[in-house]
């Protein structure tokens, strides 16, 4: 699986390994919480997922733990706002209407509300442009849009492909969108 390594940091109390009959041996993924209260790793922010393209790297890492996670979101839909108040004029004369920071782990459910065995690593986020730029893949020459990303639990390097936006987000601005979540541990931390 891809991976972007950006600046993002995200202290998750991992609970478990997500084990797929499709996972590579190096593929895997994890399941915890965003945020944890102090050393409790069963219970924070939000539930989340996240693929790590280099999971059997942590093989001896014993669960549950409190690591911090690097993860990149990569958009599958978006959509961008130049401020805080256009965002919030989005939504109004909506039923269901989002935080400017908020996070809703979708790969954990499906749309039926059941249980999502194994879950996937989708999340549904909206959050607020701490930087942004346009970048290069190297290998490909194709660019992207990049941005640093703060909402409900911590902070995400947000992936967009132009053909989805022409718009790079910027700084002092909101995003919201779906999202496929790549993650890499950094450390454990106490």
């Amino acid at each position: 699986n891809p991976h972007f390594s950006g600046k993002a940091s995200l202290r998750v109390g991992l609970q478990s390994r997500v084990h797929r009959d499709v996972d590579t041996s190096l593929d895997g993924a994890f399941y915890g919480w965003a945020d944890p209260q102090d050393a409790s790793v069963d219970s924070g922010v939000c539930p989340l997922v996240f693929d790590a393209p280099d999971a059997a790297v942590h093989d001896e890492l014993q669960l549950p733990s409190i690591v911090a996670v690097q993860i990149a979101a990569f958009a599958h839909e978006i959509a961008i706002y130049g401020s805080l108040e256009e965002y919030d004029a989005s939504q109004e004369g909506r039923d269901f209407k989002l935080a400017s920071k908020s996070f809703i782990p979708s790969g954990l459910f499906s749309p039926d509300g059941t249980s999502s065995e194994p879950p996937h690593a989708h999340a549904i986020l909206t959050g607020h442009v701490v930087e942004s730029a346009s970048k290069t893949n190297m290998l490909t020459g194709g660019t992207f849009h990049w941005a640093l990303v703060e909402t409900l639990g911590g902070s995400y390097d947000v992936v967009v492909d132009p053909r989805l936006s022409l718009l790079l987000p910027q700084p002092g601005g909101v995003l919201s969108g779906s999202f496929w979540l790549s993650g890499r541990v950094l450390s454990q931390q106490d």
